[in-house]
């Protein structure tokens, strides 16, 4: 009897223990919804720069991984600061509308709820100062078990937990496969300026009883949120298979090819250059004028359809080719050696704009910021913008700011391009499915299939 009264003590106190760290762990998971993050890719921290997310060993990849594959993701940035700061990160699980989902932490991490970035170097011989971070992960204390759209959040460890960065990131199964093509669209008017994506999904391992309440897919063009096709539901059922195929609905702008900034040398830059200065800390550049091209005929050429990377070419041999895009990176590296430029963009546009102007692309995180608003200067014609940049190659595009129609909630809805890009079906676009799945009284959404597309290639 007493044997048996400790043993139910004893389990009694365990479960108490049990139920305590999962109120614990759900209070922290919980407290990052109150902590003014946003759910998409952000940087809330003005000394924190040139930040990248991708698959490690491939600088020019999407972060996308296998749920049971080898491939890990690698997380860098750095730190303006010159002394060393403790950073945290957690990953949060989403659904696919990129909201929390009804997941614990415990259900989606085997490992740590929150871990800390241990991998840093100091700048060696650069004008400016800073700390580099390095993150890969999954790891042995950051695992994921559950596939789904996530979101990695770095915080500053010694500052109340105050967040520093956020990114997102995908984990996939492989239960879809998953085929498509770029077409032309079928309304006239934009025959000659816009794409449209058409999808069929594999469905024979999936045992499917309402596919269309089960699946959803979401397209984006070249890895941008902003502009994304989302929730999209299949249209076309077959026997073991579902068409994603409609006419005017999963469409994109085509755009202009991204204009190239070459600064992978401070001595020699392939992009023309007004001057090249000593300023302190930094070394100055600004570039030659550029010009409008929205009423420009289309011009094929090579670019990394808005991504950068940050490498330096000091003897300035290699050029841009798709054999490059393919290289090993890693004689490159600027990790902690590269120099940062105060860069100065000039667009000409003879005239003063009624819209304002901006520098856009993945080195503003596909987002309108202040620091790349450029200004109108009366005495040269232009407008003008100065930004802070690490030795590297960059796509950029410039755009106008627009008041969305409608009721439009959608960011890309305030990006007005007609003036200064313009708008072209030929143009190369990389683009990606992403297939989804929640079960009939399924918790989550499951990523279950994705494919790549380019537009260039059908």
């Amino acid at each position: 009897m007493t044997l048996s009264l400790n043993r139910s003590v004893f389990v009694f106190r365990a479960l108490r223990l049990g139920l305590l760290f999962a109120l614990l762990t759900l209070g922290t998971y919980l407290s990052a919804q109150d902590d003014g993050l946003v759910y998409y890719d952000n940087t809330y921290d003005d000394q924190i720069k040139s930040v990248r997310l991708h698959v490690n060993g491939f600088p020019h990849s999407l972060p996308l991984i296998a749920l049971d594959g080898n491939a890990v993701l690698r997380l860098s940035f750095d730190d303006l600061r010159d002394e060393v700061v403790r950073y945290s990160y957690k990953f949060i699980h989403c659904d696919q509308d990129w909201q929390p989902s009804n997941l614990s932490p415990l259900e989606f991490n085997s490992g740590y709820s929150v871990d800390y970035l241990d991998d840093y170097d100091f700048s060696l011989r650069t004008l400016k100062n800073y700390v580099h971070y390095d993150l890969t992960f999954p790891n042995r204390n950051m695992k994921i078990d559950a596939s789904g759209n996530y979101l990695l959040v770095v915080y500053n460890a010694e500052d109340d937990e105050f967040p520093v960065i956020t990114r997102r990131f995908m984990v996939q199964e492989s239960l879809a496969g998953v085929s498509g093509r770029v077409m032309r669209p079928a309304e006239v008017d934009k025959i000659h300026t816009h794409q449209e994506i058409d999808m069929t999904v594999n469905t024979k391992q999936m045992n499917l009883r309402a596919p269309l309440q089960e699946l959803r897919a979401t397209v984006l063009q070249n890895y941008r949120w902003d502009n994304a096709v989302v929730g999209i539901e299949p249209n076309f059922l077959g026997r073991e298979s579902v068409r994603f195929d409609y006419q005017g609905k999963v469409l994109f702008r085509g755009l202009n090819e991204y204009r190239n900034l070459d600064v992978r040398s401070i001595r020699a830059p392939r992009s023309k250059m007004v001057s090249i200065t000593n300023e302190g800390d930094t070394y100055g550049m600004m570039m030659e004028a550029q010009l409008p091209r929205g009423r420009r005929s289309y011009l094929n050429y090579i670019d990394f359809n808005g991504d950068f990377v940050n490498i330096r070419d000091d003897e300035a041999q290699i050029t841009v080719a798709d054999e490059f895009l393919q290289q090993n990176f890693d004689r490159f590296q600027v990790d902690f050696n590269g120099e940062y430029i105060t860069m100065t963009f000039v667009l000409d546009t003879e005239n003063k704009q009624d819209k304002d102007i901006y520098v856009f692309g993945g080195l503003t995180e596909n987002q309108l910021k202040p620091d790349f608003k450029m200004v109108w200067n009366p005495t040269i014609g232009a407008y003008v913008g100065r930004a802070l940049m690490k030795q590297g190659f960059y796509n950029y595009h410039f755009v106008m700011e627009q008041k969305p129609e409608g009721k439009s909630t959608r960011p890309a809805d305030r990006l007005d391009y007609s003036f200064t890009e313009g708008s072209h079906d030929q143009t190369e676009n990389d683009y990606l499915g992403l297939i989804y799945y929640r079960p009939l009284g399924g918790r989550y959404d499951r990523l279950v299939g994705s494919v790549n597309l380019n537009s260039n290639v059908n």
